[in-house]
């Protein structure tokens, strides 16, 4: 119950500071906006099929990371992704593959802001070939063509190359447009602007994913009997597979592995739960692995669309997520990325020094490289439970849908659901953040404020 009256307060307070309510109803504002963009097809693109059963992991995963644009092929259609892809090569880089690269990142704000620019201007090319990978793929389908001087076309040789440049070039400005609202959000907004985009088009395909699951289990006008009692069954046993793994992702992303700090000079305590702590998530990544494993897995078929397209059926049997060889990939790459990305994300080096720097230190650790050591020895014990837990999560219901038949199209996946509870995590961790900031704030004005006028009313004597 404690926990319980602890968050209402805590939602009490945020919904009462005003600076917290600006940036909320700033950031859903830009969030709905995306969302109308994303649902606004393309001049000339018709919507053969709206039915959702995407039989394309590959492109299912474009239209996840697209925010849920490429489904409709709107000009959101490849929405954050491509930046997304350039982020993951340039921090590839920066980790001492290329000294220049790696000293830039490591020379300050200035430094970053240059390595960031970099990072922008290689989302570039990288849009363009992702946008021709979503037409071709959405055009293969069968469930989306384009209507050009009274013809529709269903494939992506057919088109003109006027037309292919123009609907690459607005895919493009919808990517740059993409990246221009999740900036805002991440800057006066609340959490960050990437995940909750991502996030918005899982949310916004919840009812409709769920609604195509309970069809494909009850068939419209089924009768009363046997076959419409297991339907109901296996429908329930979907939704309770859904809160196991919902619960799950909770867990993985809301434990912590504390480590005791004591500061210099102050009173020892024997008593360990009275110190200080240096908290580290089990799944200190969040959900980057699942994001940058997606984009990756989509680059084969990304590329194949401009050596050969014909071939992208077989790329998607080969690597796709419903085959065991796709799965056995996705997996390995979640693996690798919990691991690289956790020491970005905490950076025993720069923890060291920071604890040199201050005064602090690990009871029975000493200060310097033995701390640093032994900050990554608990961050590689955590990450072999955190890594294969959270891959376990992601690839749960592709099996499930393998062995049941379900179109994965239309399955809340585990890759879904963990960027659901990362990002919500996150959200509500920013707006406690923003209200805690935004309380100080006013405190010290009013304090300065008070001063002030103190200052007025008093005397002013020159001796």
């Amino acid at each position: 119950m404690k926990k319980n009256r602890n968050f209402f307060a805590e939602a009490k307070k945020n919904f009462t500071s005003k600076q917290v309510i600006i940036a909320f109803i700033a950031t859903m504002s830009l969030l709905i906006l995306f969302r109308i963009g994303a649902s606004v097809t393309m001049p000339g693109v018709v919507i053969i099929d709206n039915s959702g059963e995407q039989t394309n992991s590959i492109f299912d995963i474009l239209d996840l990371l697209g925010g849920g644009g490429a489904s409709q092929l709107s000009f959101l259609s490849a929405g954050i992704s491509p930046y997304i892809t350039a982020q993951i090569i340039i921090q590839l880089l920066t980790s001492d593959l290329i000294k220049p690269l790696s000293n830039l990142s490591k020379s300050g704000e200035k430094g970053k802001r240059k390595v960031e620019m970099i990072t922008r201007l290689l989302t570039v090319p990288f849009a363009l070939a992702q946008a021709f990978a979503i037409l071709s793929l959405a055009l293969s389908s069968g469930q989306i063509g384009i209507l050009t001087e009274g013809v529709l076309v269903e494939s992506i040789s057919d088109l003109s190359p006027s037309d292919t440049t123009k609907y690459l070039f607005a895919m493009l400005a919808g990517t740059m447009i993409s990246l221009f609202v999740a900036d805002i959000i991440t800057k006066r907004g609340v959490g960050n602007g990437v995940t909750l985009i991502i996030l918005s088009g899982i949310l916004a395909s919840f009812y409709t994913n769920f609604a195509s699951v309970y069809f494909s289990f009850i068939p419209t006008g089924i009768q009363p009997g046997e076959e419409l009692t297991l339907g109901i069954f296996f429908f329930i046993c979907y939704v309770l597979l859904f809160v196991m793994l919902l619960i799950a992702a909770i867990f993985i992303n809301s434990s912590v592995r504390k480590i005791p700090i004591q500061q210099t000079g102050a009173s020892l305590t024997k008593d360990i739960n009275e110190l200080a702590y240096l908290p580290i998530k089990i799944n200190p990544s969040g959900v980057i692995p699942i994001i940058f494993a997606s984009s990756l897995l989509s680059i084969p078929a990304t590329i194949a669309t401009f050596i050969d397209p014909t071939s992208q059926q077989a790329i998607n049997d080969l690597i796709g997520l419903e085959s065991p060889l796709g799965l056995t990939i996705y997996f390995i790459l979640i693996l690798m990325f919990s691991f690289f990305y956790s020491f970005i994300q905490i950076n025993p080096e720069e923890i060291s020094k920071q604890f040199l720097k201050s005064g602090k230190y690990i009871p029975g650790v000493k200060a310097g490289m033995q701390t640093e050591k032994y900050i990554s020895r608990i961050l590689l014990r955590i990450n072999f439970i955190g890594a294969p837990a959270l891959g376990l999560i992601a690839i749960i219901p592709y099996i499930v849908s393998m062995t049941t038949g379900i179109p994965s199209g239309i399955a809340i996946g585990g890759t879904g659901i963990i960027i659901i509870v990362s990002a919500s995590i996150d959200f509500w961790q920013s707006m406690c953040s923003l209200q805690s900031n935004s309380y100080y704030v006013n405190t010290r004005r009013k304090i300065e404020n008070h001063s002030d006028e103190n200052n007025k009313t008093k005397p002013k004597y020159f001796w």
